[in-house]
């Protein structure tokens, strides 16, 4: 038993050892680190990842005739409050490169964008608490925006007139005033 008390109090000296050794160098370190050798290098607002910031709901996309719908469900803390608001991004299939397309404020959860059209894009939602934010939902499954139906249209032959029957009445011929190259030049008059 007595051996066991000693084992106790050798850890315990042990650890108080190895605390004030890293006092100690923290403490020769702070001249070094105070005569200059920190140095602010930007200011501004900043943008943080969190841990807290709940993450993003896989938002559904629902394609329009000129751009595409999206929808999500609620990014809520634990105690069931919902982020202060969202952010949705677009990337295209195969790039690395998101762009912004919308930023909503709670309790909105909708967003539309016109994408490139023919370009397959993929979507994530991000939800965002003041300067924070949440990890991205997964990626959306690709979707692409068709060409606008008016230009298809415009390539389909119209029917011919002869095919579809007219109300209206024809027009009467009207005289052809000039002279045909094949019709006969009239003849001079004989001379007096």
């Amino acid at each position: 038993m007595i051996l066991r008390r000693h084992r106790g109090k050798a850890r315990g000296a042990l650890l108080i050892g190895v605390a004030a050794g890293l006092t100690a160098s923290f403490l020769w370190a702070g001249p070094a680190l105070a005569a200059g050798s920190w140095r602010v290098t930007a200011t501004g607002k900043a943008l943080a990842l969190s841990a807290v910031v709940p993450m993003g709901k896989l938002p559904t996309a629902t394609v329009l005739e000129k751009s595409i719908r999206l929808e999500w469900a609620p990014s809520t803390y634990p105690t069931g409050t919902e982020v202060s608001g969202y952010a949705v991004m677009r990337q295209v299939v195969g790039s690395k490169d998101a762009v912004k397309v919308c930023t909503v404020t709670s309790p909105a959860r909708t967003c539309e964008d016109s994408p490139p059209v023919g370009q397959p894009v993929i979507y994530t939602v991000v939800p965002t608490e003041q300067l924070w934010r949440g990890p991205a939902s997964a990626p959306a499954s690709p979707i692409t925006l068709a060409a606008p139906a008016v230009v298809a249209a415009a390539a389909v032959p119209s029917p011919s007139p002869l095919a579809s029957p007219s109300l209206l009445p024809s027009p009467s011929p009207t005289p052809n005033l000039l002279p045909s190259p094949l019709a006969p030049s009239p003849t001079p008059p004989p001379p007096s």
